[in-house]
């Protein structure tokens, strides 16, 4: 990523403050690293900045408050905040390894991106561990 680049880039006016927070951290990130960031990655930021968000505040909630809560009958009810919290982690997840965030997510698009394959010296067990995980 170039000056030019980032200067290109701008950060939602729409999303919270936590969402901006980390949408400039990661910006300033690629730019240190000189990752390639086009406008095309632009929405995937966006999903993966909210989506950290989300998961901050509920999970902020829930030490504070707890996992559950007991109703007027006496049972205890998981409190919203904790599916909601596991449902925003797991978009994080997924919009980091399309963004290419994680080392595995890297090694997974570089062999994608290889022409030579990687796999072509590998034994039949390795070629079965290799089945095992999911390209992305």
């Amino acid at each position: 990523m170039t000056n030019n680049a980032k200067s290109k880039i701008k950060c939602p006016t729409w999303i919270d403050a936590e969402s901006k927070k980390e949408w400039k951290r990661i910006i300033k990130l690629l730019q240190l690293e000189h990752k390639s960031f086009t406008d095309k990655d632009l929405k995937a930021l966006e999903g993966y900045c909210v989506s950290y968000s989300e998961w901050k505040k509920c999970s902020a909630y829930t030490r504070e408050n707890g996992f559950t809560y007991k109703l007027q009958n006496g049972y205890e009810q998981q409190r919203p905040e904790v599916s909601i919290g596991n449902k925003a982690q797991a978009e994080m997840r997924n919009w980091m390894k399309e963004l290419g965030f994680t080392e595995a997510s890297r090694a997974r698009m570089n062999k994608n991106n290889n022409p030579l394959s990687p796999t072509e010296n590998y034994t039949k067990e390795d070629r079965d561990m290799e089945e095992l995980i999911p390209d992305v």
